[in-house]
């Protein structure tokens, strides 16, 4: 049995507290999961987990020996990432994060090349809203939009953007166009909302320095902008969405901006979006690679 190993899969288990979440992070069945935190166990001589029918928690032993293994493992991270910065090429398997549609729509067509110009590196590519713990998941590059929370994890700026409003010249058949905050009253107004959140939209006149609050409703919520651009396409409400998302609709007319006097507020203030990676990663040759490569493919087309 790997001992590191083990000691790195129970990390996993003591930040999801479940076998099969754990298991999915590294591509084993939860039964093998199982099967190496036992043996970990049995190598130590201490209970680490206590186990029901319905759910894992950590003994008082397990949380001493996860804060223990936290900086024991990224201090061997940092080690590796160190000594292979020596290497005069980026190599070995690269973990990275991004936003479900970010990926999508603007990481996922430019994969094909970073990995040609860097065929040594093995890309490991996860698309999640949620946030992501680096140390806990094992991930050396995240993309984050928005603010940055943690101080302990370096930040490199990728670029930011701007969000508008936009509907299907269709939905404006027989409809006024709306030109004020207050007009949306009576439109469909569809909505991005993460888990959790009350949805307000910020707008500021281009001649005015004050903010207005409104809060827009609709027959729509979701939390996938694929979801809301499809809706919007079809002609049935007004969306708030990434300028670098419809560009496209917007050049072929199937899509048009409206409310142009009255930008959001994220307009005039754009939206960050960072790389974001941990300490010990700071001299790692396949990070900076791809980073580099992303940003000089991504940064200019993001406003």
């Amino acid at each position: 049995m790997d001992m590191l190993g083990a000691m790195r899969l129970f990390q996993k288990v003591a930040s999801t507290l479940s076998f099969t979440e754990a298991g999915d992070l590294v591509g084993l069945a939860p039964s093998s999961v199982s099967r190496q935190i036992d043996f970990l166990e049995q190598h130590l001589g201490v209970k680490l987990l206590t186990r029901t029918t319905r759910r894992l928690s950590l003994t008082e032993a397990g949380a001493a020996y996860k804060a223990h293994l936290d900086r024991l493992l990224s201090e061997i991270d940092s080690v590796n990432e160190n000594i292979s910065a020596f290497s005069d090429e980026p190599r070995g398997r690269l973990k990275v994060s991004s936003p479900r549609v970010f990926g999508r729509k603007l990481l996922a067509p430019l994969l094909t090349g970073f990995l040609k110009t860097y065929p040594q590196v093995t890309l490991d590519l996860t698309l999640t809203d949620d946030y992501v713990d680096l140390i806990e998941t094992d991930t050396d590059v995240v993309i984050r939009i928005g603010e940055l929370g943690d101080s302990s994890l370096i930040s490199r700026p990728l670029g930011c953007y701007r969000r508008i409003l936009v509907c299907a010249p269709s939905y404006l058949e027989g409809r006024a166009i709306p030109q004020t905050p207050g007009d949306l009253d009576l439109h469909n107004c569809l909505r991005y909302r993460r888990s959790g959140e009350r949805v307000v939209w910020h707008f500021r006149h281009r001649e005015s320095e004050g903010e207005t609050e409104y809060f827009p409703d609709g027959d729509l919520v979701s939390n996938d902008m694929d979801v809301l651009l499809s809706a919007t396409q079809s002609g049935i409400g007004i969306s708030l969405l990434p300028f670098w998302l419809v560009r496209d609709q917007i050049k072929e007319g199937t899509l048009i901006q409206i409310m142009e006097d009255y930008p959001l507020a994220s307009a005039l203030q754009p939206v960050g979006i960072h790389f974001v990676y941990l300490v010990n990663r700071r001299q790692s040759r396949k990070v900076h690679a791809f980073m580099d490569f992303i940003g000089r493919m991504i940064g200019p087309i993001l406003i």
